[in-house]
C-alpha cells in the first residue's frame, strides 16, 4: 500500500469517525431532553393529583422511583426489549403515565360538572362521553345481505312444464311478394 493510500484511507477514517461522535452526541442530547420532559410530566401528573386528593400510594410510589432511575441513569428502565433505546420511560412505564394522565382528565371533568351543576347529585355521577351529532347523509356502503340460498330455486316450476316448448321462427320466401313471411304455426306436440 503507498503512502498517498495511506493517507487518504486515514482521512476517510477520521471523516467517519467525527460522524459517529456527531450522531452520538445528537443521541445523547436526545436521550437527555426525553429524560427530562418524562421526569417533568411525571411531577406535574403527581402534583395535581396531590391537589386533587386523589393519588394513591402507589401511584406515588410509582412517580418517586421512576424519577429516581431518571437521574440516577437517565433512564427509568435497562432491559432494551421492554422500550426504545432513546426512551426515559419503558412501554408499560409509558401505559402508567397514560392512566395517571386520564385519570387527571377525568377529574377534572368531574369537578367541572360539579362547578357547573352546583352541590346536586349530578356532578358524583361519572362524566358522560360526549357523542358526535350523527349526519343526515346515509351511508355509501350497501346494507349487509347475507348470501342464503333458497331451496325452491331449485325445483323447476309446474306451471312451465305444462306449456308447450316455443317453435323456432323459420322464414318462408314468397315469391311474390319478394317478402319473407312467417312458416305456418304448427300443432303443439303433445306427450302421451
Amino acid at each position: 500500500m503507498s503512502d498517498y493510500d495511506k493517507q487518504q484511507w486515514q482521512e476517510q477514517q477520521t471523516a467517519r469517525d467525527a460522524a459517529w461522535d456527531k450522531q452520538r452526541e445528537r443521541e445523547a442530547k436526545a436521550r437527555e431532553r426525553s429524560a427530562a420532559n418524562a421526569k417533568r410530566k411525571i411531577a406535574r401528573l403527581k402534583s395535581t393529583l396531590e391537589e386533587m386528593g386523589k393519588l394513591t400510594e402507589w401511584e406515588e410510589e410509582f412517580s418517586e422511583s421512576v424519577s429516581e432511575r431518571i437521574d440516577e441513569f437517565g433512564s427509568a428502565f435497562a432491559d432494551l426489549q421492554k422500550g426504545r433505546p432513546g426512551d426515559a420511560l419503558s412501554f408499560a412505564q409509558k401505559r402508567v403515565v397514560a392512566s395517571l394522565n386520564k385519570k387527571v382528565k377525568d377529574a377534572r371533568k368531574a369537578a367541572k360538572a360539579k362547578a357547573i351543576h352546583g352541590e346536586t347529585g349530578e356532578a358524583d355521577e361519572p362524566a358522560k362521553p360526549d357523542y358526535k351529532r350523527r349526519s343526515s347523509f346515509k351511508s355509501k356502503k350497501p346494507k349487509f345481505t347475507p348470501r342464503v340460498r333458497n331451496i325452491e330455486d331449485d325445483f323447476e316450476d309446474e306451471a312451465a312444464e305444462s306449456t308447450p316448448p316455443r317453435q323456432p321462427f323459420i322464414p318462408r320466401y314468397v315469391a311474390d311478394a319478394r317478402t319473407i313471411a312467417p312458416a305456418p304455426k304448427a300443432a303443439p306436440v303433445r306427450s302421451a
